[in-house]
């Protein structure tokens, strides 16, 4: 109970985060996000029968979801995600069929999802993602009719939504199998033992173990298609078919459920050629892989001089491995050969957001206003899961805008996190900027090299002021007066020029919306880190300032109306 809430008062209408109806006088919304509230949710949330919505989300809620919830009949929205509920879904809920609205997620749910959900004929946005559930998700209803993303996080569910058999395979082996051991028939059995990374109490990723096996076939096909060929400024480097004899050559998945055998991804890579190629950094150069089944796959080539020494490499990839989240770039595994690493990722359809927004990507879709700000919030997103969720925090070190990918529907994916710290020495942080980041870094990262969370926290306030202004941290315009876009924006703002700030392709823009942007920007972007907002909060004023007061109307589903 809040301590503005009053026992005495018999009309709870005035009470925060209360709204009534009228003119009875029903309680018809409660809007508690982000009050730091703890304790369990009362049994008598069902006396409530004409609440409407019920948004209690980013709080400390533990205990139980009551089945007596499904006593609130004319019940539409229920927000209670990153809270640490427990026990399953109440079978009850079904029973509120006016719910159009379902956000459980990043709890500590468990049990299976229950079939009851797909009689919800009104639900159109369900996110049980990141939580423990188990089995098989129901193909019933109105269930069947959502995607992978409603349940990602959730390591032991399978079905139709997520592309996971039931039956208990795993799809995609460990480790290559012995040549000897592909046959007409497919792959043999491989023995697979499964361990699991700890996230801040929750278990967010398991994965395979890793084993040695012949692997002359792979590295033989990667002989044929890495023989210096050119590409976007990336080198191609040329293999030793001694090498496939090499024994310390091995293949690792993560998750668990890539449905293809060694044989077909062997075929798969055989075809890959300069024209798959899609990118080229400081890291390596990115392919395209494209599998029969037409899913697409991004496979990253390191070359073996960039990584760190090996077992220290491989023993943060398995935590970097084990972490999903709806808008990080999932590593679903990688291949070590004695001269590279390739690591493969989720294939991110729409490439990144510097080309999106730089070269053209916008002339069939462009990034409106909203359109910009939903990248915000889901890019802070899963800034913030890194920093606040992962345990041990990890620090991206290359935040920027073509480390954000974008999906067909706009969502933001960060890629690359962890990489910076595998593959550049601690003591050679420089290299960070040869790779052409320099506008992006914080000005206590050039002087000691040390990177930490608030570094990471300036560079994406650098990339809010790219999202604002659709320009370059590093546009020619700034650098001919000595700026970069930090001291660019200052200027402007000083002088009140807010109207050469927005980048023109923004049309009917509020100027509300626009400061409230700027001024979180600005705090991100202080020279004292000291006084920098973590992600968290940063996370916070995006969703309360940005797109308060209905985070549905702006973030869920712009359409709904409740």
């Amino acid at each position: 109970m809040l301590s503005s809430w009053k026992r005495s008062d018999p009309n709870p209408c005035g009470w925060t985060g209360v709204s009534c109806s009228f003119p009875d006088l029903r309680v018809r919304s409660i809007n508690l996000p982000y009050m730091q509230l703890s304790g369990v949710i009362s049994p008598s949330i069902g006396k409530l029968h004409k609440l409407q919505r019920l948004a209690l989300h980013q709080n400390s809620l533990h205990g139980s979801i009551p089945s007596e919830i499904k006593n609130c009949t004319g019940l539409k929205a229920l927000y209670l995600r990153a809270n640490y509920l427990q026990g399953g879904i109440p079978p009850e809920i079904g029973e509120l069929t006016h719910l159009t609205i379902l956000d459980l997620s990043s709890n500590l749910l468990r049990g299976t999802i229950p079939p009851t959900i797909g009689r919800l004929t009104n639900l159109r946005f369900l996110n049980l993602s990141t939580n423990f559930f188990s089995g098989e998700i129901p193909n019933v209803g109105v269930l069947a009719t959502f995607r992978s993303t409603s349940f990602v996080g959730n390591l032991e569910l399978c079905g139709l939504p997520i592309q996971k058999d039931c039956r208990g395979t795993l799809g995609f082996p460990a480790v290559l199998p012995h040549p000897g051991s592909i046959t007409s028939e497919g792959v043999s059995p491989i023995a697979t033992n499964r361990t699991s990374h700890f996230i801040n109490g929750l278990i967010i990723g398991s994965m395979s173990t890793m084993a040695v096996a012949l692997v002359a076939v792979l590295v033989f096909l990667w002989i044929c298609m890495l023989s210096r060929k050119r590409n976007f400024g990336g080198k191609y480097v040329k293999m030793d078919k001694q090498l496939a004899q090499d024994a310390s050559a091995k293949l690792v998945t993560y998750h668990g459920n890539l449905p293809y055998t060694s044989s077909e991804i062997i075929k798969t890579i055989e075809l890959l050629d300069e024209d798959d190629v899609v990118g080229s950094g400081g890291f390596g150069t990115v392919y395209k892989m494209v599998m029969d089944d037409n899913n697409m796959f991004a496979v990253k080539r390191i070359d073996r001089g960039r990584e760190g020494r090996d077992w220290n490499f491989e023993k943060e990839l398995e935590i970097l491995g084990s972490i999903r989240h709806i808008n990080l770039v999932n590593l679903r595994g990688y291949c070590r050969l004695p001269s590279a690493k390739l690591l493969i990722y989720d294939f991110v359809a729409l490439g990144s957001l510097d080309r999106y927004l730089h070269e053209g990507g916008q002339d069939d879709q462009p990034l409106n206003w909203n359109a910009r700000m939903k990248i915000a919030l889901g890019s802070a997103r899963g800034l913030a899961y890194l920093h606040h969720d992962c345990s041990p925090a990890i620090v991206h070190r290359d935040i920027k805008s073509s480390n954000i990918l974008l999906d067909p529907s706009l969502e933001p994916h960060v890629s690359d996190f962890g990489l910076a710290k595998l593959l550049v020495d601690e003591d050679a942080h420089v290299t960070t900027v040869v790779a052409g980041t320099f506008g992006y870094l914080a000005p206590e990262y050039l002087q000691n090299g040390r990177a930490t969370e608030k570094s990471d926290v300036y560079s994406f306030g650098v990339l809010l002021l790219e999202l604002v202004t659709g320009k370059r941290p590093t546009d020619p315009s700034f650098l001919r007066k000595g700026l970069n876009i930090v001291g660019w924006l200052n200027t402007l703002t000083g002088e009140h020029r807010l109207d050469e700030i927005v980048d023109e392709r923004c049309s009917n823009v509020e100027v509300e919306a626009v400061e409230a942007v700027l001024d979180i920007a600005a705090m991100c972007t202080d020279s004292n880190p000291d006084r920098r907002p973590s992600m968290n909060r940063v996370l916070k004023m995006l969703e309360e300032e940005i797109l308060s007061p209905c985070l549905s109307e702006s973030y869920y589903d712009p359409h709904l109306d409740i």
